[in-house]
């Protein structure tokens, strides 16, 4: 009888000794909210750190005026929708650290541009007035301009924005040449030979003077910038931003000249005429925008 009555209180003790640990459990909510935060927390931290660029990330932009226009019509029904790309300036972008980056803005402009027309030939007319014989003027214009653009950001936010604030310092460099080459040749039988006068519709006129070369004065530019902006990151590492600055620059310009041929009697003569005296000049500006367009896009990998 004392076996059996043992056997029932152990077996009470057990069923109760369960049931407390199972109600200790299941009452304790806190303990159970601090596991969800943490694994919310834990799950939310690399998606918004994967919007942003990380360090080693290396980044391209382009000027997101003419992207966005060509979007915007695709919606508002134009029958004229042309993708204007007119920015001859390439931009690069490195992160040395998840917060800051270097970056680099090159533009390389480099035109040569050829004009010609017919002209009678002179000296064929001399030996036979009916000849339909023809001859070329020819001008070549060299149009160069080349600007490098260093600089460092700092970058703050969260949340796919974040702004940012930082320094540039720049170089540039731009000359224009012209050069002419004429069908008839100016002779001390023909010290005045009819000549391209108007290179828009090829107006002629007979030249004593004419030029062979024309040179603008080099332009060498410097200067410091501060700039500030935003980004929105609308995909991972894809976002468009605007930015704003402040530019300190000077310019110094050389002299230009040029180079004409004309008849001095029966001598042939070729001259040079300084036509533009060298000079400086300083600025500085507010400046939006201060590199790209409106708004730009950045894209990294």
């Amino acid at each position: 009888m004392k076996v059996l009555f043992l056997l029932i209180l152990l077996c009470s003790f057990g069923i109760t000794s369960t049931a407390f640990g199972n109600s200790v459990v299941a009452e304790d909510p806190g303990a159970a909210t601090s596991q969800q935060d943490q694994e919310a927390g834990q799950s939310a931290e690399p998606e918004n750190r994967n919007y942003f660029p990380q360090a080693g990330d290396f980044g391209i932009g382009f000027d997101g005026t003419p992207f966005l226009n060509y979007v915007g019509n695709m919606f508002n029904g134009s029958t004229n929708n042309i993708l204007n790309l007119g920015d001859n300036t390439l931009h690069f972008r490195y992160f040395i650290t998840d917060q800051s980056a270097i970056r680099v803005a090159l533009s390389v402009l480099s035109i040569r541009e050829v004009d010609k027309f017919y002209l009678d030939d002179q000296a064929d007319q001399v030996s036979d007035p009916l000849s339909r014989a023809q001859v070329e003027d020819e001008r070549v214009t060299h149009t160069n301009e080349y600007q490098i653009k260093a600089g460092y950001l700092m970058f703050r936010g969260e949340n796919r924005l974040r702004g940012f604030f930082g320094g540039d310092v720049f170089l540039g460099f731009g000359r224009d040449r012209i050069y002419y080459d004429y069908g008839n040749q100016m002779t001390e039988a023909n010290p005045a030979p009819e000549s391209v006068v108007d290179w828009n519709n090829g107006n002629t006129a007979n030249m004593g003077m004419r030029p062979l070369e024309e040179t603008d004065g080099a332009v060498y530019s410097v200067g410091l910038g501060a700039v500030v902006g935003a980004e929105y990151y609308m995909m991972p590492k894809v976002g468009v931003g605007a930015e704003m600055g402040l530019v300190y620059g000077h310019a110094f310009m050389r002299q230009g000249y040029t180079k004409a041929e004309t008849f001095v009697g029966s001598r042939h003569v070729e001259e040079d005429f300084e036509v533009s005296p060298e000079f400086t000049e300083r600025m500085a500006t507010t400046s939006f925008p201060y590199t790209f367009g409106n708004l730009y896009l950045m894209i990294h990998f």
